[in-house]
């Protein structure tokens, strides 16, 4: 069947995973020196340490933090400091810049995206990712907010990958039929499970392999 969009997972797809082993521990350096503003003498290898479940312990929703600023409070309170509204923000803003240096954008992301417009195709993302105005941010860097027909992003809508919820907001914001759409993603668990329980096309990425390969039989 043809299709008439594509949604892709963002990490791992559209930009490359590098050295994460190295991505984290830099920002296990930054945030420690964000917590030592507050007072804190903890060393690298203590945060690092309570920052063992730091992304997938629960946290509420909010309309005054995301997910990720919520998360680094409670790691500043665990420490014993009391952050202000403008330390949380600030951190935030700035705690994952050196992270996402070794998480580059794919080299054929932006020919690729824009062969597809050119061919008439609707595009989106579809990204679990806590701390939406970082990923708004690195989109905008690479002007792919103005390629992209729709952005998706776990922390805005309250709702994961693979739940088909996200998929289906990602389709009506697209405006295509599921069985029209192609949602490419590299794990085979959130990403294609998820896009095949509403009926979506799929492809299991390879993450830093061809996008063009993607489409080489359309």
């Amino acid at each position: 069947m043809e299709i008439a969009g594509v949604l892709f997972d963002l990490y791992g797809t559209l930009y490359t995973y590098g050295n994460m082993s190295k991505a984290f521990g830099l920002w296990h350096e930054d945030v420690t020196r964000a917590l030592k503003e507050l007072g804190i003498s903890a060393s690298v290898s203590q945060v690092s340490k309570q920052c063992k479940h730091f992304f997938t312990e629960p946290v509420p929703d909010t309309d005054q933090y995301t997910q990720y600023e919520l998360r680094l409070k409670r790691l500043a309170e665990f420490f014993g400091a009391t952050p202000d509204y403008n330390w949380i923000k600030h951190t935030a803003a700035i705690s994952m810049n050196r992270w996402q240096r070794l998480v580059p954008i794919h080299p054929q992301t932006i020919p690729l995206l824009k062969k597809l417009k050119k061919q008439g195709l609707k595009i989106g993302v579809i990204s679990n990712f806590q701390h939406a105005p970082h990923v708004r941010k690195v989109l905008r860097k690479h002007g792919l907010l103005k390629i992209l027909d729709a952005v998706i992003i776990s922390g805005e809508v309250h709702v994961r990958k693979p739940d088909p919820e996200i998929f289906k907001i990602a389709l009506e914001r697209l405006g295509t039929k599921a069985e029209e759409t192609l949602f490419v993603g590299d794990d085979p668990e959130r990403d294609i499970r998820g896009a095949t329980s509403v009926d979506m096309q799929t492809y299991l990425f390879q993450n830093g392999s061809s996008l063009f390969d993607i489409f080489k039989n359309g």
